[in-house]
C-alpha cells in the first residue's frame, strides 16, 4: 500500500484493530490530489474526509459515447459458468479468512522535517463468504443490472465496464484495466482487499474513478495478471456534497498526465499561483483525458425496519443504511455494554424468518464489503459481502437493539 512520508502518526501504537487503524485521523494529514479529481478519489474508509491541498483547475474532457443494453443478466451469468453473481456476492476468487496480526514498522518524516520510526500492530478480523445463489439473485435483482460490457481507451489503458448495479444508496461496478505495458496505476495487494482496498498509484501518470459514488476497490487477485486487472467497486452513491448525485447514467472518467501525479501535484502545488484562473493550463499537463456515461438500470428495491424508539434502517439486497435520529440509541448501546457508540451501533446481525443469520459485523468478524460511516449521528451505509434476501428478513439487530419491518 502506498504510503504518505507527511503522515504523522503517534510513534507507538500498542494494538489496534483495522477498523481503528481507518479511523486515525487526528494530526494527521491526509494525502490527497487536488480537488479536480476529489470527486472520483475513493473518501478514506469509516468517517474520513478529504482535506483539498491545491487549486481546482477547469476541466475539459473528451466525452467518450456509450449506449449500454440492460441485458437479462442471468443469461450473462449463466454464460461465466456462475461467476458473475458468485465474484460480487459469493466466494469465487475469494476464501475465508482468519483474524489475524500484522506488525507493521514504518520510517516517517514529520512536518519538521525529521524522520523517526513508527511500530505498531494491526489486527484483521475474520470474514466469512458464501457461494451466492443464482436464483435468490434472479428473483431480488431482476433485470435491475446493466450486463452489456463497453470499452474505452485512455493512453495504453483500455477500461472495460462489465456490470452495473444500485439501490439510491450503493453501486456495485464490476469492470477491467488492460495495458499491454502492465496495469500500473493501482495498487494492491490481499491485505488491501481485506481493508481499503487498492489505492490509486501517485507514481503512475493515470487517474481513473466514478464522479458519482465512491467507496472501496477489490481486486480480484485470483483473476487477475500484470497486463489485465479484474476490480469490483462497492460504492456510496453521492449525495451533492463531494460529487453529481446518481440518476440515469454513472460516470467512469480515466485521464493522463504529463508526468506521475506525484510529480503532477507537486507541480500544482508550486505553481498554484500562476495558474489560469480559466483551467486552461489543463491542456499542457494531460496527454488524455476522456469520461464514459454509463446508463443504469432501476434501483432495487428497498425495505424499512424500525426499533421502538423511531430509528430507522433502510436495507436492500446489497447495501443497508442505518442513520439514528433518537438520544435512546446512544443509550442503548452504552447500557449493552457497547466497546463505544461508534463502533457498537456497528455490530449488525440479519435474522430471516427461518432462524438462520448473517452476522454482518461483529467487531472480530466483518463480512461487510464496505462501510462509510457518518460522525455527526453515528450512522453508516453498508455494503453486504453477500445477497441479502429481504423478502424474508424477520429482524436487523443492532448490538442488541432490535428492528422489526414497519
Amino acid at each position: 500500500m502506498n504510503t504518505n512520508t507527511n503522515d504523522k502518526f503517534d510513534r507507538h501504537i500498542k494494538d489496534i484493530s483495522i477498523e481503528e487503524f481507518d479511523h486515525i485521523t487526528d494530526g494527521v494529514e491526509d494525502h490527497v490530489f487536488s480537488s479536480r479529481y476529489l470527486a472520483g478519489k475513493e473518501m478514506i474508509m469509516n468517517n474520513a474526509s478529504h482535506k483539498a491541498k491545491i487549486s481546482k483547475l477547469g476541466v475539459k474532457i473528451a466525452v467518450a459515447a456509450a449506449a449500454l443494453v440492460v441485458a437479462a443478466p442471468f443469461a450473462v451469468n449463466a454464460a461465466t459458468g456462475g461467476e458473475l453473481f458468485n465474484r460480487i456476492w459469493g466466494n469465487e476468487g475469494k476464501e475465508n479468512i482468519e483474524s489475524h496480526v500484522i506488525f507493521v514498522n514504518e520510517v516517517k518524516t514529520g512536518r519538521d522535517g525529521e524522520t523517526y520510526e513508527t511500530h505498531y500492530e494491526i489486527t484483521y478480523p475474520a470474514v466469512e463468504y458464501v457461494e451466492a445463489d443464482p436464483e435468490l439473485a434472479e428473483r431480488l435483482i431482476g433485470n435491475r443490472m446493466t450486463t452489456e460490457p463497453v470499452s474505452f481507451t485512455v493512453g495504453d489503458n483500455t477500461f472495460t465496464i462489465e456490470s452495473v448495479v444500485h439501490d439510491g444508496m450503493s453501486v456495485i461496478v464490476s469492470y477491467s484495466i488492460e495495458n499491454p505495458n502492465g496495469v500500473d496505476c493501482l495498487s494492491f495487494s490481499s491485505l488491501d482487499n481485506e481493508a481499503k482496498g487498492a489505492t490509486d498509484n501517485p507514481d503512475s501518470d493515470t487517474l481513473f474513478g466514478f464522479l458519482e459514488a465512491h467507496g472501496k476497490t477489490w481486486v480480484d487477485i485470483e483473476r487477475s495478471t500484470n497486463t489485465k486487472v479484474y476490480c469490483i467497486n462497492y460504492m456510496i452513491e453521492e449525495d451533492g456534497t463531494y460529487g453529481p448525485s446518481l440518476e440515469d447514467q454513472l460516470t467512469m472518467y480515466a485521464e493522463q498526465a504529463i508526468m506521475s501525479r506525484r510529480d503532477l501535484e507537486k507541480y500544482l502545488e508550486e505553481n498554484r499561483d500562476n495558474l489560469a484562473p480559466d483551467g486552461s493550463d489543463w491542456d499542457t499537463l494531460v496527454k488524455d483525458e476522456k469520461e464514459l456515461k454509463i446508463p443504469v438500470a432501476a434501483e432495487l428495491d428497498t425495505k424499512s425496519f424500525v426499533n421502538s424508539s423511531g430509528d430507522q434502517i433502510v436495507v436492500s439486497p446489497i447495501s443497508m443504511t442505518f442513520n439514528p435520529t433518537s438520544s435512546v440509541l446512544t443509550t442503548d448501546l452504552e447500557a449493552l455494554g457497547a466497546p463505544d457508540c461508534y463502533d457498537g451501533n456497528r455490530w449488525v446481525t440479519i435474522t430471516y424468518k427461518d432462524g438462520s443469520e448473517y452476522l454482518v459485523y461483529n467487531g472480530t468478524i466483518d463480512n461487510r464489503a464496505y462501510i462509510r460511516g457518518n460522525s455527526e449521528d453515528h450512522g453508516y451505509t453498508v455494503l453486504f459481502n453477500r445477497l441479502v434476501d429481504t423478502d424474508n428478513i424477520a429482524k436487523i439487530t443492532v448490538h442488541g437493539i432490535e428492528f422489526t419491518p414497519a
